[in-house]
């Protein structure tokens, strides 16, 4: 009777022991109104400005168009919305190259009827080829999701393959301006 209740212990402690499975696929948790929304709340944070936009003026209606536009051709492939109302999400975008590559960044938000309080780029990935970029992401993004350190793939600790571009040494998210600085 001990030998068997030992043994359903150790299961137990097993199971509970092994990682989460969480759904991280944002079609089976937001529409497709929902997703072109929330890219449409972000972009003017994510994407690089305008032509003749500063940081003090990117919110203009002059820009709307480009932003639009932008929040359209960005890729939106992993999601997830927490216990506390914060919403985790990977966005991919173009980078430039000679054959199609992409950077992916994760975003932390939190959001309150149509305003977003909470703005961070936890990650920025270096570019990369289009099914690099998805399966490293998703190890990242589950790493983020969880509260777990992310260190050891960054650039520093990652040698020869190349993980995260950003945070470094050097370029850190300021969550007051809500861009990447250098120090």
């Amino acid at each position: 009777m001990q030998k068997a209740i030992l043994i359903i212990i150790g299961i137990l402690l097993v199971l509970a022991c092994q990682q989460k499975n969480l759904n991280t696929n944002p079609l089976h948790q937001l529409n497709n109104q929902e997703i072109l929304t929330l890219k449409q709340q972000t972009v003017r944070y994510f994407e690089r400005l305008p032509a003749k936009a500063t940081e003090q003026n990117k919110f203009d209606t002059i820009f709307n168009e480009y932003y639009s536009q932008k929040a359209k051709e960005a890729d939106l492939f992993l999601y997830f919305k927490n216990d506390q109302g914060e919403e985790f999400f990977a966005i991919s975008k173009i980078a430039p190259s000679i054959k199609l590559k992409k950077v992916a960044t994760i975003i932390q938000i939190k959001r309150e009827k149509d305003s977003v309080i909470l703005y961070k780029e936890v990650l920025r990935t270096w570019k990369m080829e289009v099914p690099e970029l998805q399966e490293k992401t998703k190890v990242l993004f589950d790493l983020v999701i969880q509260n777990k350190s992310f260190e050891k793939y960054l650039t520093k600790n990652s040698q020869p393959e190349f993980w995260v571009e950003f945070p470094d040494d050097h370029t850190y998210f300021d969550d007051k301006s809500r861009s990447w600085k250098t120090k």
